[in-house]
């Protein structure tokens, strides 16, 4: 298995709750900043697609202003409604003065 560190932002770019959209492969994801902590994840919500670029992020949960479906950042698991569709979350860290994504393979 191999690992690679994917550089989406620099350190300091994001303040606490501004995003990045970012084009991963063809993929599209947002880059955030919630506290201290980066989170990225599907910029396209699960249910029907709709845009999650600017979803209210709260108490570390991701909802869409679409029908109101609600996920866990840290997990991507959806907690409202439950047992919906999971939200694809990538794994974040700052290394040095570089925010990556981190890809295992």
């Amino acid at each position: 298995m191999g690992i690679t560190y994917i550089p989406v932002a620099q350190a300091g770019e994001l303040e606490p709750g501004q995003r990045k959209a970012i084009d991963l492969n063809g993929r599209p994801v947002v880059v955030t900043r919630v506290d201290d902590g980066y989170f990225a994840f599907s910029r396209y919500c699960p249910h029907e697609s709709a845009d999650l670029m600017n979803g209210p992020i709260v108490a570390g949960k991701v909802r869409c202003d679409n029908h109101g479906y609600c996920f866990d950042l840290d997990s991507g698991e959806c907690v409202l409604p439950k047992g919906g569709d999971p939200l694809t979350v990538l794994p974040v860290e700052e290394r040095g003065e570089e925010v990556c994504i981190r890809i295992e393979w």
